[in-house]
């Protein structure tokens, strides 16, 4: 149950990460916003790695630092050649490519009530964002390989987090994502200033600092923190089903943010995701089987 807790918690810095990101667009390319991110996120990381001692399992580290990356790239791209709409369906598919990997490569043997409950739980996501399934695109194509990659990272912390310190390797993560960030960003699109965040504005409500801030400490320093923390104690399958959550907090906090109306059909389809997640415990394994 702890575990479920600490990923809804995560899950809710996540959703409120969008609100972040829309922030930091104020200012900078989708490109240079996530980068920069990771720049800022793997900065800060660095001198709390030396004080902990924390540059251990770097092999790990890299490999989900990787994934995380691909994924993210992969769904700025897509999203640019897609609708929202879809975009938001097609990039929660992870809970459907995580079970199926799981399946596969771990060897799971998985309830037939997680499934049901996954097909639930993506019916309240296609209410949630008013999709209709028409003009498949490249950019759809790419939504999805993000959210495979995504399946990936989660994988990959479960293979290689579970006997490690959780805040030494998401840290470690975020450094060397900060690596690749600064590398892709000069690489897409050349240098970027900084300026914009050390104005004056800067420090009011909302600027691209304050989004910078919620994207580098919280979402990245502190929730996939909260992930490798709790994947832990929860099957990779199941973490997947619980991160469609994150699109609920996301559209309450667009509701706060940006005035974004809530639908009465998004609205139902948030309260399915959630009987969804919630039956989890009683329908669904949480403990992973002894080693």
């Amino acid at each position: 149950m702890l575990g479920l807790v600490l990923l809804t918690l995560a899950c809710a810095i996540w959703g409120l990460g969008f609100a972040g990101t829309r922030w930091t667009l104020l200012d900078y390319s989708p490109v240079w916003s996530h980068c920069l991110r990771y720049v800022f996120a793997g900065s800060m990381a660095l001198p709390l790695l030396v004080y902990r001692r924390g540059f251990t399992h770097i092999k790990g580290a890299f490999i989900c630092s990787l994934f995380l990356m691909a994924g993210l790239q992969f769904q700025t791209i897509g999203i640019a050649h897609t609708t929202m709409a879809k975009s938001g369906f097609l990039t929660v598919f992870y809970s459907v490519f995580t079970p199926i990997l799981a399946v596969i490569f771990l060897k799971q043997k998985l309830r037939k009530t997680f499934w049901g409950l996954l097909v639930v739980a993506m019916f309240g996501m296609f209410l949630m964002c008013d999709l209709k399934l028409d003009g498949f695109n490249k950019g759809d194509l790419f939504v999805l390989v993000s959210a495979l990659f995504f399946s990936l990272h989660i994988l990959a912390v479960d293979h290689y987090a579970e006997e490690v310190d959780s805040m030494n390797f998401n840290f470690l993560q975020c450094f060397f994502m900060g690596i690749q960030g600064i590398s892709l960003g000069l690489f897409l699109e050349g240098p970027v200033s900084l300026a914009p965040l050390f104005k004056a504005s800067a420090l009011t409500f909302p600027s691209s600092l304050i989004g910078f801030v919620i994207l580098s400490v919280f979402s990245s320093l502190i929730a996939f923190s909260l992930q490798i923390f709790a994947q832990k104690r929860t099957p990779p399958h199941i973490v997947g089903l619980v991160f469609l959550s994150e699109s609920i907090f996301a559209s309450i906090f667009g509701r706060v943010f940006f005035n974004e109306i809530i639908t009465s059909k998004g609205f139902m389809g948030a309260i399915i995701i959630l009987i969804a997640v919630a039956l989890i415990p009683k329908f669904a394994q949480i403990q992973k089987p002894a080693h």
